[in-house]
């Protein structure tokens, strides 16, 4: 089988960051401190740049993960004492609070939850019992066929370099499980020789593939186009969102070709293979196809445990970059299984949350300089401080995953049923999950760090990261607060109760608003299907409270419904209805969203 050249031993180490001296004479700098060995030879002051990009992810990373290591540890007391009387009798054992084990938890993505998924939403008492469609049909589990019948690529040198840099610049940036390095070794030794059945080149036309489909954010991707039926008298037009016909042409060209090297990926021993499913699985993502994406993504974990039960009894033998790749791989297909299973429920659980992997969070390594990289220098390299805001998004996108676990493993007491104790427990555990999402916003570094929700609309001009950080921060602040809606709505709640929590669920449903009003909706990337999913969730929220109201539930009378709430839905309805056409069941979640609001019609909303 193949292995990366990118995890074999090197002799030479890349400098985080050379001395003022050093640069200006074009010196290669060991970079030790307080004084490199140059320095000292020549005599000369040993200045540093205060701002060393390597470094402050370094310093953003140990801040981060010291939140999570404190953090969790306190919470699993509070997990344990909010599961419930219907579990007292287990809790009381000895060795319970022992099982509790914060990091399985933050993990595990097993527990169904009554507030997470589109379906448990649905499933609320406030809603009617009986609905017109599913919200995931049996046709959205089956691969779409191709737009376009397979061609041959522009295989020339020129077009690769563009959609190497494509790949470097749009897609690279949210998932960091490709080294540079090893990706240019690839590329020259094609230019060089062409593609064969190798899982290397599998990869590599994965890599052009997704270029070549990817859009500009935040482009907004929707374009007219008429219908094709002779029938129509008058010329007739649509609002379609699918991907422009060159893009997708070439994508699927590159495709076609990947999928006949896919049983080579399938039998690599090394990584390789790992980060060929993992390309597979974006694209499907891509093209809405979350199904497809997640087999995908289930195959990469399966080749990831392979990986690990062959290489386990080799660790000195690795280098720290292939340790780095290992650890980077085995989170992406962790929160990409949770991504899915988050909404598709009865999907199987992630098996890596089971492995005995001891790292809480990925790190990353430092780049060689060009002249290491196996002579190959014509491509441009994306800057180091590029390189580090990717690598701090990747980690705090991990982080709020684990705390999206850990909220479902708190929630899953929640019942229209639940008792008093019950209910405080809960509430005590979901302070402490609040007070680690705003250590969360603390730890995040300048690049990052957007205006906060609610306080302030999203800055002008926010870069793509900024963006994806702050609309998580969003949802998981949301589904905090979702708790207490449904608190608010299903459960029998003394009135002082009913008040302090009124304020949470009307803070969910501001919330609501504020994401909806306030998303790219029409900009297509990998987490396009769960961003409807999302949308249409808070859309559920937003009618579910009205309902409360409607219907005179006690404990929602502190609940303030927002006054714009309607025109957010019929929002919703219309984005997705444009991205019904992509499949995915999109176009059955616009129709439950109609037909709840048809009922209330009547009522002139």
């Amino acid at each position: 089988m193949e292995n990366s050249p990118a995890v074999r031993p090197r002799k030479h180490t890349r400098v985080l960051t050379a001395c003022h001296a050093c640069r200006l004479s074009k010196t290669r700098c060991d970079s030790a401190r307080p004084e490199c060995a140059k320095c000292m030879q020549r005599g000369v002051a040993c200045e540093y740049p205060d701002k060393d990009a390597i470094s402050v992810l370094e310093t953003w990373g140990a801040r981060i993960l010291d939140a999570v290591e404190r953090q969790e540890r306190l919470l699993s007391a509070n997990l344990v004492s909010s599961q419930g009387q219907a579990l007292a009798t287990q809790l009381a054992s000895p060795s319970s609070i022992e099982d509790v084990d914060p990091e399985s938890i933050s993990r595990n993505d097993a527990p169904k939850t009554p507030i997470t998924g589109s379906d448990m939403i649905l499933s609320w008492p406030i809603f009617p019992k009986d609905k017109p469609v599913s919200t995931f049909p049996m046709t959205a589990h089956s691969e779409k066929p191709d737009r376009f019948p397979p061609s041959l690529p522009n295989l020339e040198p020129q077009r690769l370099l563009e959609l190497r840099n494509i790949f470097m610049t749009k897609v690279w940036t949210k998932n960091p499980i490709i080294d540079v390095e090893q990706l240019d070794y690839y590329i020259n030794r094609v230019l060089e020789k062409g593609f064969d059945w190798s899982a290397s080149s599998c990869l590599l036309l994965l890599v052009f593939a997704l270029a070549a489909i990817w859009g500009n954010y935040p482009d907004d991707e929707t374009r007219e186009v008429p219908y094709n039926e002779a029938t129509f008298v008058q010329p007739i037009t649509y609002v379609t969102i699918a991907v422009p016909e060159e893009r997708m042409k070439e994508s699927l060209a590159f495709v076609s070709m990947a999928r006949q090297r896919l049983y080579t990926a399938f039998l690599d021993d090394s990584l390789l293979g790992v980060q060929c499913l993992c390309l597979f699985g974006i694209w499907y993502q891509y093209n809405i196809e979350p199904i497809e994406g997640w087999k995908m993504f289930r195959a990469a974990s399966m080749l990831w445990q392979t990986y690990r039960l062959k290489y386990q009894e080799a660790r000195p033998d690795r280098s720290a970059q292939e340790e780095s790749l290992e650890q980077r791989l085995y989170w992406t297909c962790l929160k990409s299984e949770c991504e899915v299973r988050y909404e598709l429920t009865d999907l199987p659980p992630c098996e890596l949350s089971l492995a005995d992997f001891p790292h809480a969070l990925p790190s990353f390594p430092v780049r060689h300089p060009a002249s290491d990289t196996h002579g190959w220098t014509t491509s441009i390299l994306p800057s180091t401080d590029s390189e580090a805001t990717s690598s701090y998004y990747f980690l705090s996108e991990i982080f709020l995953r684990r705390l999206l676990n850990r909220i479902r493993n708190a929630v899953c007491v929640l019942s229209p049923e639940i008792d008093g104790s019950s209910v405080q427990a809960l509430v005590n555990t979901l302070t402490q999950l609040e007070g680690q999402l705003r250590q969360w916003v603390d730890c995040l570094p300048p690049s990052l760090r957007f205006d906060m929700p609610l306080e302030s609309p999203p800055r002008l001009h926010e870069e793509e990261l900024m963006k994806l950080a702050r609309e998580r921060y969003v949802e998981v602040r949301e589904l905090l607060c979702r708790v207490y809606l449904y608190l608010c709505i299903h459960v029998p709640l003394e009135p002082e109760m009913a008040s302090l929590y009124g304020a949470k669920a009307s803070e969910s449903l501001q919330l609501s608003v504020y994401r909806i009003r306030h998303e790219v909706p029409f900009f297509r990337h990998p987490g396009s299907w769960g961003a409807c999913r999302v949308r249409f969730n808070h859309a559920l929220c937003l009618i579910a409270g009205f309902r409360a109201k409607l219907m005179r539930c006690p404990s929602a009378e502190y609940v303030e419904i927002p006054p714009d709430w309607a025109d957010c839905v019929r929002a919703v309805i219309m984005r997705l209805k444009i991205w019904g056409n992509e499949g995915g069941g999109i176009k059955e979640l616009s129709e439950l969203l109609e037909w709840l609001m048809t009922i209330h019609s009547f009522l002139g909303l």
